[in-house]
């Protein structure tokens, strides 16, 4: 509560009564006084004796310096009476089944999604991204895995009013539908191990949970809507479907998310602080021949019109008890995921699994918005309340992009400190180049012209060691900071530098966005569907955008790779067919066939490095010959002359028409077209894989006549 919005007793106790429910008549019997009296009270004709003061704090429970002078917390801090409290106000309310007797089995959004950590992540860290204070500084990100069990497990339940809850819970697994299989597997897990493990997720720097209890805004989107991303026409913002937060519930053994916030400025009643209140979103089903539709909500309940469940306001202890506190974090939303698992997997993993893995996908996803600095992430585990109540977890991790994402850190500090080379020489080179995009017009507000926007293409140069998952991939990613797709592209030419490369689009191109850049992000976003994992031709984007929208996006992509191909090519001259030692002719009988008679040819070819050595697969034509013929491949290691040395292979097999024996292939009579792979060994490299290109060329082989090898 923010006093400062209640200038005088008279708005105190107006607001209190309000927000308690409570009449004029029913504070003036309680203390012997009249409605009269209360009511000059309130509208500030008069102000209340100290006796009938004294009064009025005993009969409300609040703190006497907070009526008069509007100093301090509302309420002294007693934890007992505030359990007993909000254990007489707290309820689960159902939502009863219609009247048409319409059954709805379940929310279609928590199936929209691979149930994954990664997901998980993506989505949660999207969401808190979108929600970031206007000129603020970073969006804080806390996850913090507790895991309860004994006493604690108990006084948890007791203040979730479990019991109550359970009921609908076992009501909801006698369906036989997916969702109640699900339950009954987490109500099993939790009799059988009497343990279970909460994950709280605590943003800061985010604007809270506001908005009425119903209707249009962040609180109702996400706590009560379907479908409803309450996201503003700011195109930076991340999700635009609302079916993002069905991850949370999908999350949860017992499909229960509690959510607590903290407001970034007081509602029109003067709220501002721990605002909180828990939904489970079950299917239709039955407690006690009732039917309900299927979700429920926790929080103070309400007689009269409207929900029969608000939100709680300003109780400290129950924020606690329920794992939700948020102490001196400023504004923002703690959302606690009752029994968290991963739903995608079928092995049970501990916190500290767990943490691991929301650490990696965070990093792996988040690292553009981490290294600009819009994000910051920390990962703790805590076993029991002790741990947590004294701030002394298990484990503390903060993510760092340094550590998990090297190569992708450095490309991107070379591009806030404007330093590139020239082209790829050395491994740790990092080179910029822009590719357009031509954005067409718009049809709907805001709508505008085409328009071109310069994208930027980081390419850096992958040394030896750096060989692992992320080299020769291009991670694409707009003004949100979040990775939208990543493309292993270690076949986009044969010889190709390892790499690692950066698509920058739309507001992650300039600080000072321009007029293109923000037409950009928008038209970018409209490409994405509910994943936020492509950019492809949506509805939306055909809806939205004129004729010809979706080959300018087709042909955007497919021009940032032909100029990622020139970057990454081998910087050697064409070899042709090969050295003149290679252009060995083989007879066909005893017939030598003269050096300009056509020879086999490579056609298409691709490779990669790896595990040190080359691995390649081409196809070759050849003009067809009524014998079987041998074929001897070679492949060659390119030096930055132009030069070609040799190397042996370390194994080679057929894949079409055609059989490996030893380092040579067999090819039956009448074959036009062959194709083979084959990898090299790397004891006979003259340098090392990761620092050289290769071509493919092929060796002709005499043969015996009368078609016997």
């Amino acid at each position: 509560m923010f006093s400062s919005q209640l200038g005088s007793i008279g708005d105190r106790l107006t607001w209190l009564l309000k927000d308690l429910g409570l009449t004029q008549g029913y504070l003036a019997g309680e203390i012997g006084s009249t409605q009269a009296a209360v009511s000059q009270w309130c509208t500030g004709k008069k102000i209340p004796s100290a006796e009938n003061i004294n009064a009025i704090v005993d009969c409300l429970g609040i703190r006497k310096e907070w009526l008069v002078d509007g100093s301090g917390p509302i309420r002294a801090v007693n934890p007992a009476a505030e359990r007993r409290r909000y254990g007489a106000e707290a309820i689960w309310g159902f939502r009863e089944a219609p009247a048409d007797g319409g059954r709805d089995f379940g929310n279609a959004n928590v199936w929209s999604f691979d149930p994954t950590i990664e997901a998980f992540i993506r989505e949660v860290l999207q969401n808190a991204l979108d929600a970031a204070l206007p000129g603020g500084g970073p969006v804080t990100v806390r996850f913090r895995l507790v895991e309860l069990s004994g006493q604690d497990l108990l006084d948890y339940q007791q203040a979730l009013k479990w019991n109550d809850l359970r009921r609908h819970l076992e009501a909801s697994t006698r369906n036989q539908q997916k969702l109640g299989a699900l339950i009954r597997d987490g109500l099993d897990v939790l009799e059988e191990t009497r343990k279970t493990v909460l994950l709280i997720i605590e943003d800061s720097g985010t604007t809270g949970l506001v908005g009425p209890e119903t209707g249009e805004g962040k609180f109702a989107a996400l706590c009560r809507n379907n479908l409803d991303s309450n996201k503003d026409d700011a195109p930076i913002k991340g999700g635009a479907f609302g079916l993002g937060k069905g991850v949370l519930w999908r999350a949860s053994r017992f499909a229960t998310v509690l959510f607590c916030s903290d407001l970034a400025h007081p509602d029109h009643q003067g709220n501002q602080t721990l605002r909180l209140m828990g939904r489970c979103d079950l299917p239709w089903h039955e407690v006690n021949s009732q039917p309900f539709a299927g979700p429920g909500w926790f929080g103070r309940s309400k007689a009269g019109n409207g929900p029969t469940v608000v939100s709680f306001w300003s109780n400290p202890t129950l924020a606690s008890d329920l794992y939700l506190d948020r102490k001196d974090i400023g504004s923002g939303t703690s959302v606690c995921v009752v029994g968290f698992h991963d739903p995608s997997s079928d092995e049970p993993k501990s916190p500290r699994d767990l943490a691991a893995e929301i650490e990696k996908a965070a990093a792996a996803h988040f690292f553009p918005a981490m290294t600009s600095g819009a994000l910051k992430v920390r990962v703790e585990t805590y076993s029991g309340r002790v741990e947590y109540v004294s701030g002394n977890p298990c484990t503390s991790v903060e993510v760092s992009v340094q550590q998990h994402q090297p190569e992708f850190f450095q490309a991107l500090q070379a591009f806030q400190e404007g330093v590139f080379a020239d082209r790829l020489k050395t491994p740790g080179d990092v080179v910029c180049h822009r590719v357009t995009l031509r954005v067409p017009a718009r049809k709907v507000p805001p709508k505008h012209d085409e328009l071109e926007h310069d994208a930027i293409l980081l390419v850096r140069y992958a040394s030896e060691g750096e060989e692992g998952t992320r080299a020769n991939r291009l991670a694409m990613f707009r003004g949100p900071g979040m990775v939208v797709m990543e493309q292993p592209l270690s076949g986009i030419c044969l010889g190709c530098r390892p790499f690692h490369a950066l698509l920058l689009c739309g507001l992650a191109v300039n600080s000072n966005p321009l007029p293109e850049d923000s037409a950009a992000e928008e038209f970018l976003r409209t490409a994405e569907p509910p994943s936020h994992n492509k950019w492809t031709a949506t509805p939306d984007l055909k809806a939205k955008y004129q004729r010809g929208c979706v080959g300018a996006l087709t042909s955007f992509l497919t021009s940032v790779k032909e100029m990622l191909r020139e970057i990454v090519k081998p910087s050697s001259r064409d070899l042709g067919d090969g050295p003149n030692s290679l252009r060995e002719l083989f007879r066909l009988g005893t017939e030598p066939i003269p050096v300009t008679r056509e020879r086999p040819r490579v056609v298409d070819q691709s490779g990669a490095v790896i595990d040190g050595q080359w691995q390649v697969e081409a196809k070759v034509r050849l003009k067809p010959v009524d014998r079987e013929i041998l074929v001897s491949p070679a492949v060659l290691f390119v030096g930055e002359t132009g030069g070609g040395l040799p190397v042996k292979w370390e194994r080679l097999e057929g894949v079409a028409n055609c059989t490996a024996e030893g380092f040579e292939l067999r090819i039956p009579p009448r074959v036009r077209e062959f194709t083979f792979r084959g990898a090299t060994n790397p004891d006979s490299h003259p340098v090392p894989a990761s620092q050289s290109s290769v071509v493919i060329d092929i060796r002709k082989v005499v043969k015996v006549a009368g078609g016997n090898a």
